[in-house]
């Protein structure tokens, strides 16, 4: 029986160039909702994660030829979680059960629902020229070869909703956590009627990157940038690695 890829190993960089190129661009696209405004003195928050995190993780024990696939796809979600807390704790929000052992501490009144995955895989190949003869008189090269290596590419989103659910008993504050959803809190649907919306963030990253736990930093990073002042229209994020420092912030282009 195969087991899930534990989040400990994420903080190696996996695959070729895996930490990604020293500049990319993350297209972002953020909403404010009707209620309240988010305070960090008078508000406690819990992130969850969606509960098809469970049926990722059981088919990452399953003998399924597809079963690493699902213990990637847990791990991503693991991770949006992680990420998310870690970029709203470094502004100053207060949050419960935050970090990778999860779990039901504390008595939020601010739920934030996170969800993450791999939208599609595709192949992209990069050529250059590399010079094969050079003049004798000058020592100039004057014949060159194309040359040329294609990876791997994922393009990733990361979304996440931000709300205050309606009533003291609602469900959303129950955190239903367990083995299957690597003791990170789940919600099994989302229903609008059950709750008052703060903010939306969305963003996306094509990347070459194998490492869930580099992608979704730099993701969460990105659409929660200087929270909550980036509304209302699409932005691209151009990001430095390794570590996420924003070095442009542009408007997306119109047509």
């Amino acid at each position: 029986m195969k087991s899930y890829i534990s989040i400990s190993t994420l903080a190696l960089c996996m695959g070729l160039t895996a930490c990604g190129p020293d500049i990319f661009y993350i297209p972002i696209d953020n909403k404010l909702g009707s209620a309240k405004p988010l305070s960090k003195t008078e508000d406690t928050i819990r992130v969850i994660v969606p509960e098809k995190i469970t049926q990722y993780v059981i088919k990452g024990h399953s003998n399924d030829p597809d079963w690493e696939k699902g213990s990637i796809s847990a791990v991503y979600i693991g991770m949006a979680k992680v990420k998310t807390d870690d970029v709203l704790t470094e502004q100053g929000y207060r949050l419960v059960g935050a970090g990778v052992k999860g779990g039901v501490e504390g008595n939020p009144n601010v739920i934030i629902m996170v969800d993450t995955g791999i939208l599609k895989t595709y192949d992209k190949t990069y050529t250059w020229q590399v010079p094969i003869s050079t003049d004798p008189t000058t020592g100039q090269p004057n014949m060159w070869d194309t040359q040329g290596q294609t990876v791997t590419m994922n393009l990733i989103y990361y979304k996440i909703k931000i709300i205050r659910p309606i009533g003291k008993d609602n469900p959303l504050f129950t955190c239903n956590n367990s083995s299957l959803s690597m003791n990170f809190c789940i919600y099994s649907q989302d229903n609008p009627s059950t709750y008052e919306t703060i903010f939306e963030g969305y963003g996306t990253m094509d990347t070459n990157a194998r490492d869930p736990a580099y992608i979704e930093d730099h993701l969460a990073s990105s659409v929660l940038y200087q929270y909550p002042t980036l509304l209302g229209k699409k932005r691209v994020f151009q990001i430095s690695q390794i570590y996420p420092q924003v070095t442009k912030v542009t408007d997306a282009p119109t047509n």
